[in-house]
């Protein structure tokens, strides 16, 4: 099973958006904040997710940005988030797990890992969820 970070947040019930909780290892691929929006884009859709889960516009750029695809499991989503080093376009994989009514998220941020075969991934997502669930 590849490392991943594990990253708390917490909605904030008058800003609409989750705040990331307190670590003693700080994480700085998440921002501060994340929001859920539906989305309207069609080619988002046609990946499989209707929703977006988003940082804030920071000089012209979102901080952060994915699509929520459903999986087999209530409240859990997969995504991706993707840098660029050396010109090279490397993604991570990102698993969403929505707790308490959704009063909490926890983030599970696999750095510089992601399987590109849609097949292979949503198999690798149901695995780390079951074995997280059980």
């Amino acid at each position: 099973m590849p490392e991943c970070k594990i990253v708390a947040f917490q909605l904030n019930g008058e800003t609409g958006r989750y705040q990331k909780q307190p670590s003693k290892i700080a994480f700085n691929k998440l921002p501060f904040e994340l929001k859920i929006e539906r989305t309207i884009d069609e080619r988002i859709i046609q990946q499989g997710a209707d929703q977006i889960i988003t940082g804030r516009i920071v000089n012209h750029r979102r901080e952060f940005f994915s699509g929520l695809r459903r999986t087999q499991y209530r409240n859990w989503y997969h995504g991706n988030d993707y840098e660029f080093r050396k010109g090279k376009k490397i993604n991570s994989l990102v698993i969403f797990e929505f707790v308490g009514n959704d009063e909490y998220l926890n983030v599970y941020y696999f750095n510089h890992w992601y399987k590109h075969s849609s097949r292979e991934r949503a198999e690798f997502v149901h695995l780390f969820i079951g074995r997280q669930i059980h």
